[in-house]
């Protein structure tokens, strides 16, 4: 949990919101988004069905509103565990690391995330535009950092590197997801972040606009 939300504790209405967050995760990984009903979660959150439209216009903005919280909660860790960090590469480590953490101890959410939202290209495309794009900006400004310190290759693009770098987080959760005995997601996390940043260090390939 951020500092910021350590420093107080959350008022009535902010631990209801939290919790029906909480219950629609799990209601739409077990029973699948689309099969879902807005009365499914009011009961998983012991709430009255009325209550819900307090919070959430409906399902899809339910939907969104849990992308918002978790991904600007990780945002947020994420911000400040790198504020006194200078390596672009350990910045970079950090940030594999607190996603693997993040859905490797949260089963219902890495379904969630990574099989539910995908049936969905309006979907997909909405929340690309919100707290997924400020995610991506973040490995971008990293990579875009490590270009500009003469860390990361400068013949690759940063918008390639952010996609490189997202790609394999992704393709690595899902496949832990859908493994017989997955184990621990976050045993990947080191072997990961040196496949990535061998990839993209300088000296690895030819120095696009080096003299």
């Amino acid at each position: 949990m951020p500092e910021s939300e350590m420093a107080r504790e959350l008022t009535p209405r902010e631990q209801k919101y939290r919790r029906i967050l909480r219950a629609a995760i799990e209601v739409f990984a077990s029973k699948g988004y689309f099969g879902a009903r807005m009365t499914d979660v009011a009961e998983a959150a012991e709430v009255a069905d009325g209550t819900l439209y307090l919070y959430f216009e409906g399902k899809e903005h339910l939907l969104m509103s849990i992308f918002d919280e978790v991904l600007g909660r990780f945002i947020e860790r994420l911000d400040e565990e790198i504020a006194n960090m200078t390596d672009p590469a350990q910045k970079l480590s950090v940030m594999i690391r607190l996603h693997l953490e993040t859905l490797g101890r949260d089963h219902a959410l890495a379904h969630l995330l990574q099989i539910e939202t995908r049936h969905s290209r309006r979907f997909m495309s909405t929340f690309s535009r919100g707290k997924l794009g400020e995610y991506l900006d973040r490995v971008r400004d990293i990579v875009e950092e490590g270009q500009e310190a003469g860390v990361f290759r400068r013949d690759i693009s940063p918008g390639l590197a952010t996609n490189l770098v997202f790609g394999a987080v992704d393709e690595l959760v899902t496949s832990w997801l859908l493994a017989e005995n997955p184990g621990d997601l976050l045993r990947h996390h080191k072997p990961l972040v040196r496949v990535l940043t061998d990839g993209i260090a300088r000296g690895r390939g030819r120095q696009g606009g080096s003299s």
